[in-house]
């Protein structure tokens, strides 16, 4: 093994958590595996420019997200159902009801654990446009939910 495919081993130890985390929330759980191996084939393809960038994770997340479009049909990424335990009853329609950008925001920030930098590059808006999303869309979940700040 040469150190260029050690070196692109060591990469998708260190991305592909953060892609499948990133994907769960927007995918159905058995189309995760296809868009990470998709982005991952297209990262390998084009490693020369891919693993320099400054977040390679989040470009490669809009990578797979663009290519798994079709996987997406009729999914409402926060639905409950009977494997959802103990969430507030009033959650997916609160979060159902946010803009597609405050839903990803959301996700990406609290349940994926990127910073506000991470999705901003992932989702192709600057960390502040992020702030603004998270705030709106946090806002209408205590508003929607009657949680007070």
């Amino acid at each position: 093994m040469t150190s260029a495919d050690e070196e692109f081993d060591v990469f998708v130890a260190q991305v592909q958590p953060q892609l499948v985390r990133a994907l769960a929330g927007h995918l159905p759980a058995d189309a995760v595996g296809d868009a990470v191996a998709e982005a991952l084939a297209y990262a390998w393809e084009h490693r020369e420019r891919v693993l320099p960038m400054d977040n390679p994770g989040g470009y490669l997340y809009r990578v797979a997200q663009s290519r798994s479009r079709r996987r997406k049909q009729g999914l409402l990424p926060w639905r409950s159902d009977d494997s959802t335990p103990h969430i507030e009853p009033g959650l997916p329609a609160a979060l159902a009801a946010l803009s597609p950008k405050q839903s990803q925001a959301i996700w990406l920030v609290h349940a994926s654990g990127m910073t506000h930098a991470e999705a901003g590059d992932a989702m192709g808006i600057s960390a502040s446009t992020v702030a603004n999303h998270l705030e709106r869309g946090m806002a209408h979940l205590r508003d929607e939910l009657g949680v007070d700040p």
